[in-house]
C-alpha cells in the first residue's frame, strides 16, 4: 500500500479544556485494562478500552462523557474488531508505515509533531495507541473494501455526465482532447560540437522512419544509448510547447514526431493515443473517483452490517 491514506478521523481543538476527564489510578487501570465488556467473536473489549475510546469522542466531537457517548465508544469498536477480522480473512494487515503517514498527516494538520500529538492527547487522558487502534483498523478496512468489491463497481461517462450537470455544469460540454504519448529524449551533453548533435538527430530520424506504431516503437528504442524513453499518459495539448504541440496534433496514431530541440534536449514523440473527452478531464477525473468512493461507501456500509448481524457478540 503505498498510496497515500485519508481516513474519517477529525482531531479538533486538541488543547481545550474539558471537564470531567480524569485519569485513572494506576491500580484501577490495570482492573480496567483486563476487565472484558464486550467479546466480539472471542475478540475481547475491555473497559480500558471503551473508557480510552469515549474520552477520545470527547475530544474529538467536544462532547461530554454520557450514556450515550458510551455506546458510541462501544459500538465503533465493535464495528473495528469486525474490521480487522475481516482484513484477516483475507490476508490483509494494517501496514505501520501507513498507519505512521496518516498520524503524521493528524498531527501535521495541528500544527504538531506525532510526539506532541500524544502529549496533547496524554494531557487529556488519551493514550495515543488508541488513535492509532482507530487508524489501524481503517487502512484495513479501506483495503478489505477494495478488494472485495472494485472489480464490481463501475462508472461510466453517463453518471459522471450526470454528476457534473447536477453540479451545476450546464450547457453543451467543452470537448478537450487527451493525449497518450511516448517521448524519446536525449540530453545534449554541454561539450557536444554540431556534428554530434547532427548524428543524435539522425538517429533519431532513423527510429522515426521505422516506427508503424506504439508496440513496435518499443522495441526500435530499448536499445539505443543515451536516450531516455518514457510514457506520458492523458496530457492535454496545451500542456505542451511550441513547435511540439503542433506536431503532435497533426501526428497520425502510431506515428512519430520530426526531432526537434529543446533547451539543452533533443525530443520526439509517438502518438499512442487521442481521445476527445467532454469538459475539463482533471475535473471529470476527480468526479469518477468520487462517484467511485460514494459506490464503495455504499458497499462498505452494506458489508459492515451484514458481518454485525453473523457476529456473536457477548455483552458482559
Amino acid at each position: 500500500m503505498n498510496e497515500t491514506r485519508c481516513t474519517c478521523i477529525a482531531v479538533g481543538a486538541l488543547l481545550a479544556v474539558l471537564t470531567g476527564l480524569v485519569g485513572l489510578p494506576c491500580a484501577a487501570q490495570a482492573q480496567a485494562e483486563q476487565s472484558i465488556v464486550v467479546l466480539v467473536n472471542d475478540d475481547p473489549i475491555t473497559v480500558y478500552d471503551v473508557e480510552q475510546r469515549e474520552r477520545f469522542l470527547a475530544v474529538t466531537t467536544q462532547e461530554q462523557p454520557s450514556p450515550a457517548l458510551k455506546k458510541k465508544a462501544t459500538d465503533m469498536l465493535i464495528e473495528e474488531r469486525l474490521q480487522i477480522q475481516q482484513g484477516r480473512k483475507l490476508g490483509l494487515t494494517p501496514d505501520e508505515d501507513d498507519v505512521n503517514k496518516v498520524l503524521v498527516g493528524m498531527a501535521k494538520n495541528n500544527n504538531m509533531s506525532p510526539d506532541q500529538l500524544a502529549t496533547a492527547l496524554g494531557q487529556m487522558g488519551v493514550n495515543i495507541k488508541t488513535l492509532r487502534d482507530r487508524i489501524r483498523s481503517q487502512v484495513v478496512w479501506q483495503d478489505v473494501v477494495r478488494k472485495k468489491f472494485r472489480r464490481n463497481v463501475s462508472i461510466g461517462e453517463a453518471d459522471v455526465d450526470k454528476a457534473l450537470t447536477d453540479a451545476g455544469e450546464s450547457g453543451k460540454p467543452k470537448e478537450e482532447t487527451t493525449l497518450q504519448l511516448r517521448q524519446v529524449k536525449y540530453e545534449i551533453p554541454t561539450d557536444a560540437d554540431q556534428a554530434a548533435i547532427a548524428k543524435q538527430l539522425a538517429a533519431i530520424e532513423a527510429i522515426r522512419a521505422k516506427v508503424q506504431s506504439c508496440s513496435n516503437f518499443s522495441t526500435l528504442t530499448k536499445d539505443i544509448k543515451g536516450f531516455k524513453v518514457k510514457a506520458l499518459q492523458d496530457q492535454l495539448p496545451g500542456s505542451l510547447g511550441q513547435p511540439t504541440r503542433t506536431l503532435v496534433m497533426n501526428a497520425k496514431m502510431g506515428q512519430m514526431t520530426p526531432p526537434t530541440l529543446s533547451g539543452s534536449a533533443i525530443e520526439a514523440y509517438a502518438v499512442c493515443g487521442k481521445h476527445a473527452v467532454k469538459g475539463d478531464p482533471e475535473k471529470r477525473q476527480q468526479t469518477e473517483m468520487k462517484l467511485l468512493e460514494q459506490e464503495l461507501g455504499i458497499r462498505a456500509e452494506g458489508l459492515l452490517r451484514d458481518m454485525r448481524q453473523d457476529a456473536f457478540i457477548e455483552y458482559r
